[in-house]
Formats: structure tokens, sequence, C-alpha cells
């Protein structure tokens, strides 16, 4: 049963999982915002557009484009940065799938391979790029080959929990990575929401909330780690 339910929004939430394009744009809009925020914008500038169209959007004037991101309440926190990546997106999705978003995954690729496709965007790093992969494959079930390609996502909530846990020793995206697949190598993104969620909701940057913490029985509660 497909169940991804980012926002507060039914139809945001419903866009996303309709429209290849939206869930593209969300992965772009996640960062230096909140999830649940960032996810409810592709609805949002199909609103401000009237379509989501890749051709339309990306033969747009960039300071018309810029403009419809800057209207208030600007559509990010960054909103000219965020609406060149989104046309570039565009772009790369005419050069290189034929202007279909769904192009990017609808082949049974290797999650390795799915991933990397991923970080050719702009704006889309490793932790994007993983978080995007681990959606697909275990919110919207869509067919990946090998899992084991799919690698936790270098956030501030996991890098959190793995440094105080003690599974990892150093605060670098290798490292945490690395420990990922050292404990579960079938499926290391499978530890990613887990990890994320007892970040988010008990491990905080300050006064973690030990006591109610589902693994407080077998952390060492290393919490000079931030």
């Amino acid at each position: 049963m497909i169940k991804f339910e980012p926002t507060l929004n039914p139809e945001a939430n419903k866009l996303l999982t309709d429209d290849p394009t939206a869930f593209l744009f969300g992965v772009i809009f996640d960062q230096n915002i909140t999830a649940d925020q960032a996810w409810e914008k592709p609805f949002i500038l199909k609103q401000r557009l009237d379509h989501l169209n890749i051709l339309k959007i990306a033969e747009m004037e960039d300071d018309k484009l810029k403009a419809i991101f800057n209207e208030p309440p600007k559509l990010h926190r960054f909103p000219n940065v965020t609406a060149k990546r989104i046309k570039d997106a565009c772009k790369l999705l005419i050069d290189k799938y034929k202007g279909n978003a769904v192009s990017i995954w609808n082949d049974n690729p290797r999650c390795a391979d799915l991933q990397r496709r991923f970080e050719l965007f702009n704006g889309i790093g490793q932790k994007k790029a993983s978080m995007a992969t681990n959606i697909l494959v275990r919110d919207l079930g869509i067919q990946a080959r090998d899992k084991s390609g799919i690698d936790v996502s270098y956030d501030m909530h996991v890098r959190r929990v793995f440094l105080r846990t003690g599974l990892a020793e150093t605060d670098d995206e290798n490292t945490i990575i690395q420990s990922a697949r050292e404990l579960n190598p079938g499926y290391p993104g499978g530890l990613d929401l887990p990890i994320w969620d007892i970040g988010r909701g008990w491990c905080h940057p300050t006064e973690p909330e030990c006591d109610d913490c589902p693994i407080k029985n077998v952390c060492p509660k290393i919490i000079n780690q931030r």
C-alpha cells in the first residue's frame, strides 16, 4: 500500500504520488526548510504557474521564474537559487529523459544507479539522493534492484544518533554511510527512517529526552556529540 504523506495537505501529498515531476521538485525543495514545508512547495508552485510542464518551465525567462518564487510568501528560503535548480532540473529531464521525470526510475534500475541519477541534478547531493531513492522504493513501491545500494542520508538527525550511540566515531559522510552498510548490508537505507525519527523525536541537539527514547536501554548516551 502506497503511503507517502510528508505534508498536512492531502492535495499536496496526492500530487507527489501522482506526478513524478512534483516528486522530483519536492526533493530539490527539501533543503534549509522543514520537510513538510518543502514537500508542499511543488503543489504551491503548480498553483502559481497553473502547471508543472517541464518544457514550459525550461523555456521561461529566468527573471520571470524568479519572480514567481519571490511572490509572498516566498517559495523557499533561497528563492532565486531554488528557481534556478528547478529550471536546471527541467533542462536535464529534457536532455536525458525525454522530458519525463518517471524515466529516472521506471526501468528497474539498480538502487545505487538510481541514487547516482538523482545526484546529477543541481541541488541534489548524497543526502537528498539517498532519501529520494529510499522513498521511491520503501514508500512508493518503485521497482529497483539490489537495495544494498541504498544508503542512509547524511542528515543532521541521522548523524547525531550514530555518534551518540557510538555506531560511528567521527562525523563524516563516509564513516556514517559505511557504518550503516556494516550494520545492515542488505539494505543500509532501511536504517534511515527509524534513526531519523529518533533524532528528530528524542535525540535533540540540546536537552535530549533520553528517558523516553525507545533505544534508551542500549544507547551509551555520548551526549557530547551534537
